[in-house]
């Protein structure tokens, strides 16, 4: 006998820019998914240099993970920059999904 049962949704999303096109994509990817793994390689404030390597900082994984109304977010793929200590890219992004900072704005 098989039973067919719901199972979880998981997106993963690494090395792409913040960009309007990319948020409306990855938001409808990751929509209600159960776990949503985003990279998050810089903080906000070396959004600057993110952007050049292509890639997110902590505030737009948190962004993007609240605009797809994930269930849970988590962060990876961190510069070596913050090797000693990812706490403070974790808590940007989480604070960001959770909504107690302003989403990032594409520009």
């Amino acid at each position: 006998m098989i039973v067919a049962t719901p199972g979880q949704k998981i997106a993963y999303v690494v090395d792409t820019i913040y960009s309007a096109d990319n948020i409306s994509r990855i938001a409808e990817l990751a929509r209600g998914a159960d776990l949503f793994f985003c990279e998050s390689p810089f903080l906000d404030i070396d959004r600057d240099q993110a952007r050049k390597r292509y890639h997110l900082t902590a505030r737009q994984a948190g962004s993007l993970a609240r605009a797809a109304r994930v269930a849970r977010l988590e962060t990876f793929h961190f510069s070596p920059r913050y090797e000693r200590d990812s706490d403070p890219l974790r808590n940007e992004a989480q604070a960001t999904f959770r909504g107690e900072l302003p989403p990032d704005d594409p520009q």
